[in-house]
């Protein structure tokens, strides 16, 4: 008996509401298997991004100063 088979026998016992659940945990998987993997990205591709933010434009320490005194 192939895994499909086993699947639809399975399925065909089940009540509604536990099919309902497989059939999103069935689409769940095949979502999640077209999604690149995340630790096959290289840590240096997810770096950067807020250097063109005006938020942290000037010296490091300055930077934190004005940070701190956010919310007084």
């Amino acid at each position: 008996m192939t895994m499909v088979e086993r699947l639809c026998e399975v399925g065909s016992t089940l009540p509604q509401p536990a099919l309902a659940e497989l059939l999103d945990f069935a689409e769940f998987l095949r979502q999640k298997a077209k999604q690149p993997d995340v630790q096959s990205v290289p840590l240096s591709d997810l770096g950067g991004g807020l250097e063109d933010s005006l938020t942290f434009v000037g010296e490091p320490l300055s930077i934190q100063e004005k940070m701190r005194r956010e919310w007084d």
